[in-house]
This record gives C-alpha cells, sequence and structure tokens, in this order.
C-alpha cells in the first residue's frame, strides 16, 4: 500500500506462516494485474509476467540473477526469444526452442519418460534422433482413449512405443477401451513412496489442523477411552480448541514447531484426518509414508489416494469409526491395506517393467 492505494499483493509459498514470497502482483490504479514478478527459492526475482487490459497473459519473461534477459515468450504469437552464450535465437514455436535445449544439454535422449500429451509429447514426437520414448500417465480418463495418446497405441507416435498408467482404475479402464493390440502397449506402475518408519500399534492418534472445527471429537473421545489424541496448530487456537484440554486423554500444541510435528509422527500410529478446512503439512502423504493408519470422514478427508476406501466413515455415523478404532487390534496390518490400496509399487516392479527400456 502507498497512501491508501493498493499497489501490490504479496503470495506466499506454502507453508503459508513462513511468509516466503512466491510471486507479487502489480496493480493499476483500478486494480487490475499488470506485471506479476516470481520469486525461487533463492529469494530472486528470475521471471514476470505481462498482463493486457483484459487481464490476459500476453508476455513472460526470465532473468538472470543479475537481472540480465535470458528469455522472452510472446504467448500471443508464440514466439520465444532467446539469449545464450553471446548469440541471440529466434523460435517461432515453443516445442522448437525445447528441442534445441535438448540438443544443447548433451543429455543422454535415448529415452525420454514425459508425463503429459500437450508440449512434452510434442518434444518426443518432434525429436529425430534415435530412441525408445515412454509416456506416464497419471491423469484421468474419459470415455475415449485421448488423441495423442491413441497415435502412441496405433504406432504412429515416433518414439514413444508404450504408456505407463500410474492409476490402477485408469489402467483398467484403458484396456477395456484399447484393442488386443493396443493393450499390450500398457502397463501399470503405482508410485514408490517412502516407508519412513513402521507402525508401532499404539493407541496414540494425531491431528493436525489450523480449523476449530474437528469432526466427531466429541463422539470419539467418549468411545476411545483407552486413546490419547494429539491436535497441534500451527497458529493459536480458539477457545473452542483450548476446552479440550479438560479431558485428560487430549494434549494440545498450540504454535507448534516443526519439531514436534516431527517429534507427533514418530509418537502416534494413527493420524485422524477429521479437521475441517485446508490440510497443513501434507499431514496425509507424511502420515502416509509414517505408516500411520490414517481414517476421515466423508466430509473432511484431503487425500483419498492415501487411504483405503474402508476407513472413511460418514460424517453423520462419527461411531464407526470408533468402532473400527476399538476392533482393530493390529494397526500395521491395517496399514499394509492402506499401503495396497494406495497403488504402491516398488523399485522391483520398475525393473521388470521399465528395465528393456
Amino acid at each position: 500500500w502507498s497512501y491508501g492505494v493498493k499497489k501490490a499483493t504479496i503470495h506466499y509459498h506454502m507453508p503459508l506462516y513462513l511468509r516466503l514470497i512466491k510471486q507479487v502482483d502489480w496493480l493499476t490504479l483500478d486494480g487490475k494485474v499488470y506485471v506479476t514478478d516470481h520469486y525461487n527459492q533463492y529469494g530472486w526475482c528470475f521471471a514476470k509476467t505481462y498482463f493486457d487490459g483484459n487481464q490476459q497473459v500476453v508476455l513472460k519473461k526470465y532473468f538472470t540473477k543479475q537481472g540480465h534477459e535470458v528469455i522472452s515468450h510472446n504467448l500471443v504469437t508464440g514466439d520465444v526469444l532467446l539469449s545464450w552464450q553471446g548469440k541471440d535465437y529466434h523460435f517461432t514455436r515453443l516445442v522448437d526452442f525445447i528441442l534445441f535445449y535438448l540438443a544443447e544439454a548433451g543429455y543422454n535422449l535415448s529415452n525420454i519418460w514425459y508425463n503429459s500429451l500437450g508440449l512434452p509429447f510434442l518434444a518426443s514426437y518432434y525429436y529425430q534422433g534415435e530412441g525408445v520414448d515412454t509416456l506416464f500417465w497419471q491423469e484421468d480418463v474419459g470415455e475415449a482413449i485421448p488423441g495423442n495418446m491413441k497415435l502412441i497405441l496405433e504406432g504412429n507416435a515416433g518414439r514413444t512405443k508404450r504408456v505407463v498408467v500410474q492409476q490402477k482404475t485408469v489402467y483398467e479402464k484403458l484396456l477395456r477401451l484399447a484393442s488386443a493390440e493396443e493393450a499390450e502397449k500398457i502397463a501399470y506402475l503405482g508410485y514408490i513412496y517412502p516407508n519412513i518408519r513402521t507402525n508401532h500399534n499404539r493407541k496414540q492418534a494425531l491431528i493436525l489442523t489450523n480449523s476449530d472445527q474437528i469432526e466427531g471429537l466429541d463422539n470419539l473421545l467418549r468411545n476411545l477411552q483407552d486413546y490419547h489424541i494429539h491436535i497441534a496448530a500451527l497458529t493459536e487456537m480458539s477457545q473452542h480448541l483450548i476446552d479440550y484440554e479438560s479431558f485428560q486423554q487430549v494434549t494440545l500444541y498450540p504454535n507448534v514447531s516443526q519439531k514436534m510435528v516431527d517429534q507427533l509422527f514418530e509418537a502416534c500410529d494413527v493420524y485422524l484426518d477429521i479437521n475441517h478446512g485446508g490440510e497443513i503439512l501434507s499431514a496425509s502423504r507424511r502420515a502416509y509414508e509414517s505408516n500411520l493408519l490414517i481414517l476421515g470422514f466423508d466430509n473432511t478427508v484431503h487425500q483419498r489416494q492415501f487411504m483405503s476406501a474402508d476407513h472413511i466413515f460418514k460424517a453423520q455415523e462419527p461411531e464407526q469409526m470408533a468402532d473400527f478404532l476399538r476392533q482393530c487390534q493390529d494397526l500395521p496390518r491395517a496399514v499394509a491395506k492402506q499401503r495396497s490400496e494406495a497403488g504402491q509399487s516398488t523399485p522391483a516392479d520398475y525393473h521388470q517393467i521399465l528395465g528393456g527400456y
């Protein structure tokens, strides 16, 4: 702000509380963005995006740390201007610029693995060198195979010879849509997630939240007397949450430090994804990688891909979650089911599918 006039809007990287600047939108007097400054992890402005009067992006420029312009990409015409090693280059298509980069970088391009049917597919399609490429498909599909993927499966995509699908349901759907010959070019590989630690089958549950709206908490406390529930927040807590200090089985951590978060993920074997509002600190993924059993309600779950479908309960029936925990005497076994349903793959799976490429 300057003398009551808003000049810019600052956007921060996640987590927001660290206040690490991601970009700054500079505003006209009527509040429209005319240029955005982009900052990298080292704190310097590496790019600027320019907008026209209709708030459409028209130009993006990239800079060195010293502020020297290296790349100018005209989003209207598609032209790219490059200043590189004392020479200026002009590319009429972005894909030509990428092919130039690949040639200059000196990489081994015998196998290009990419995960988009847009620009990465075009770079593989137009690249002239010898090689065998693979599309890693990480999205959903509709009722028909996408056009560029169809080219791959029909053998008309140049170097790209196969499609590796990373979601089991999408893989099965593609197999139904493809012909027998096309299906031979489709393989499935899940993700490889770390196993940070084992589950120790302790009745210690964790909730990370920046909201005081925690679904079914009162019911869980009444029905899980032998469970201790740790509730941590990055900020101060409202009086509504502070009132839970009266429960002996609850420990609150307002303004929790990263060190304490680390200790809580070590001390707990259950993660309750039952807070309303946004997720903080990528809690579900960390719980998954740390082999905490993740339970949630259908109106609070933040990352379903890390959970077993049987571990998501109706918000109107919180006692079912409590019943499940009371009856679950083997948390590690439930975690193994959780891992399986999330599509966990191993390095050996990757070697088996990709070893010949």
